[in-house]
């Protein structure tokens, strides 16, 4: 244990690498790696394909255990993946043809910290491509090891803006093992190691949450110099969560456009109006700047770690784009304005 040989890439990545042939229309930036364990993970998130729960009762089903989210992460030899980055992926590249960084996630399961420092490890003998991890609570003072052996950035996807509702999702009350009170002190313990930016955590919407604790979550995450990485809920077939209603889009261009006016400092939590049951009336806003905001695009892409675009991994190619992986057409941008001039001042 500690020298996995296996370790699954995304589909787009994989094409990129020129592991797979797929016809794609973007390209990812991120090199997207998710670590290999034959019984998937021994936690019980209910949106995640990978959980115990849908392990033990999907076992007929091999194709659906190499999903994350809705994207499908086939299997490849780790040394493959580390001969391709020495010899076509040394160096850190903004070219259509390179990646900007190295975004590896982990499942939970026993050994799962030193196998995830073994292959950094190896990472980082064969290219110099910043690198990202998003893995399961560790112990506290293990972190600055991560920091030692070339870590740039770390996350821990908490994934609730409430304990109440992380506990239903993720923790007790959905028969795993996760504790919000954890995720906080790694977030902020982090902060102090690897700088306020460079720590980042994941917020999944559409799980029961008001739109006031979701904009809340981001505010307080802002303030303790820790990103915020935004994804709409999208139910997978067998997971727990799979009858679950998928995140509205129009709800979630409110997410976006406010997360872009917490994170700039542009506006405060304080500016923004909700109603009774804690739902957005106006962000305090005129049309004007709406229109100016929705010119530069970026409030609508991916959010996450620098240069990180993730393609399709909340939408698929064929309809409009949750998170968008590119800069929005002139079409795209009119929709936009179109989902949000309500909540602009009248």
């Amino acid at each position: 244990m500690g020298k996995p040989d296996k370790i699954r890439i995304s589909v787009g990545t994989a094409s990129k690498l020129g592991f797979k042939k797929i016809k794609i229309d973007v390209q990812t930036t991120n090199c997207h790696l998710l670590t290999y364990h034959p019984k998937g993970c021994d936690a019980n998130c209910g949106f995640c394909p990978q959980s115990k729960y849908t392990f033990d009762h999907c076992q007929d089903l091999p194709d659906s255990k190499k999903l994350l989210s809705r994207v499908i992460w086939p299997e490849y030899s780790l040394s493959s993946l580390l001969l391709t980055f020495k010899n076509k992926f040394p160096k850190f590249s903004m070219e259509e043809d390179g990646f900007q960084r190295i975004c590896l996630q982990s499942l939970n399961y026993a050994g799962f910290e030193q196998e995830v420092k073994y292959i950094v490890q190896e990472i980082k003998k064969v290219t110099d491509i910043p690198l990202s991890i998003t893995i399961p609570p560790i112990p506290e003072s293990n972190l600055i090891d991560f920091k030692k052996i070339g870590v740039e950035r770390m996350c821990f996807a908490i994934d609730s803006p409430t304990q109440e509702l992380f506990d239903t999702i993720k923790g007790e009350k959905n028969a795993s093992f996760y504790q919000w009170d954890v995720y906080l002190r790694l977030l902020k313990e982090s902060v102090n190691i690897f700088g306020r930016g460079f720590v980042s955590t994941h917020l999944i919407v559409g799980l029961g949450e008001s739109e006031f604790e979701a904009f809340n979550f981001i505010a307080t995450m802002k303030e303790l110099g820790v990103t915020t990485g935004l994804f709409p809920f999208f139910p997978i077939k067998h997971t727990k969560f799979e009858k679950k209603t998928r995140f509205p889009i129009e709800n979630y261009r409110k997410m976006q456009f406010g997360k872009y006016l917490l994170d700039t400092g542009r506006k405060k939590i304080e500016d923004f109006k909700f109603n009774d049951s804690e739902k957005i009336i106006t962000f305090n806003i005129s049309k004007d700047d709406l229109l100016k905001i929705i010119e530069i695009s970026a409030p609508f892409q991916t959010s996450g770690c620098p240069g990180c675009n993730r393609p399709y991994y909340t939408s698929s190619p064929s309809e409009e784009q949750f998170n968008y992986p590119r800069p929005l057409s002139i079409n795209e941008k009119n929709a936009v304005f179109k989902e949000l001039e309500s909540f602009c001042i009248k």
